[in-house]
């Protein structure tokens, strides 16, 4: 059934030219460096949206994937197959879909209360959601496979599929990366994003900004200077619960001990386990605050990055470089400069 609702790389940061509050949250959009040029590309990506695999960053005991859209079927991969029934492709390096996350700035979703991840306030949520996938449908009307939402990851954020087929004259589909995704339409779809999420108070980034770039590279710049990435929390297995009571005399037990105020052996064993439950529930918080708690300091050590640089360059001593020749007095080549 196409264009049904159900509920259930480079990086644009994008923002309106409209004045706006010094500290108004920023619109994202991000179109993912890797273009899917075979269906098993597509399936990988479907599989990671509807967390079908495990999401290292992602919370396992988060909110499941809200489907806002779909093109068909019952799954990203089975709505971009759709669209890409019938439509021509040159060759096998045509690419057959490209994925794009829509997000804001924290701040947008939970003002005051940027550094709490995974905290949301719900009316924001709705407002920025609805006005995304408005704009996703009137951007893409024939392309767009798939949009769906993820809540379970530090910030709120939408995973959509296009597939870039286009009609020629003639009434045919063909898939044409370059006429949807070329340097001049990104720029379009900076600015577009950005107007649809003007009235919501997001406004779009400055044009050409390398702000972000610029911090990006500075992070990894400090996960190379320490050889490599702090790895990340690996959480221990849930505690498996007790098995019911099995056979007629043993489930006769429990009950004749349940009406007479007596614990049998399958409630203290339901108590244990209630036990072992809050203990592990308690060393994840722990390991994930740990793990957060690192990359945290990893990205403060990026930050300073450019500093400790400058320092290192003021204390080198500089008797070993070239001393220019000056007109008015020369200088011994062994003094300092």
């Amino acid at each position: 059934m196409a264009g049904r609702a159900i509920s259930g790389g480079v990086r644009y940061e994008l923002s309106m030219s409209t004045p706006h509050p010094a500290a108004a949250p920023y619109a994202v959009l991000r179109v993912d460096r890797r273009k899917a040029k075979a269906m098993a590309a597509i399936a990988a990506s479907s599989a990671h949206t509807m967390r079908e695999k495990p999401t290292p960053n992602a919370d396992p005991d988060g909110v499941a994937p809200l489907v806002l859209y779909l093109a068909d079927g019952k799954t990203p991969y089975q709505a971009a197959r759709h669209l890409l029934d019938g439509a021509e492709r040159r060759n096998r390096d045509t690419v057959l879909c490209r994925e794009i996350v829509l997000s804001a700035s924290p701040s947008y979703f939970r003002p005051g209360r940027e550094s709490m991840g995974g905290v949301f306030e719900p009316s924001k949520v709705k407002a920025w959601a609805a006005a995304s996938l408005g704009w996703a449908k009137r951007q893409w009307p024939d392309q767009l496979a798939s949009f769906v939402i993820h809540a379970d990851e530090q910030n709120i954020h939408a995973h959509l599929l296009v597939v870039p087929r286009v009609k020629s004259a003639a009434g045919v589909w063909k898939l044409n990366s370059k006429a949807l995704f070329d340097r001049e339409r990104l720029r379009e779809l900076q600015t577009g994003y950005g107007k649809a999420l003007a009235p919501l108070g997001i406004r779009r980034g400055e044009p050409g900004s390398q702000a972000k770039h610029s911090e990006v590279r500075q992070f990894y710049g400090a996960v190379n200077a320490a050889k490599s990435l702090p790895e990340r929390v690996k959480l221990p297995p849930a505690p498996k619960p007790p098995l019911p009571p099995r056979g007629i005399a043993e489930g006769a037990v429990n009950v004749l001990g349940t009406l007479f105020g007596i614990e049998t052996l399958h409630q203290r064993t339901l108590k244990a386990h209630a036990a072992e439950m809050t203990q592990w529930r308690e060393t994840c918080r722990e390991l994930r605050q740990r793990d957060a708690a690192e990359w945290q300091r990893l990205k403060a050590q990026s930050k300073l990055a450019p500093l400790m640089g400058r320092q290192q360059k003021v204390a080198t001593p500089q008797s070993s470089s070239p001393i220019k020749s000056e007109p008015v007095a020369r200088r011994p080549s062994s003094g300092p400069r």
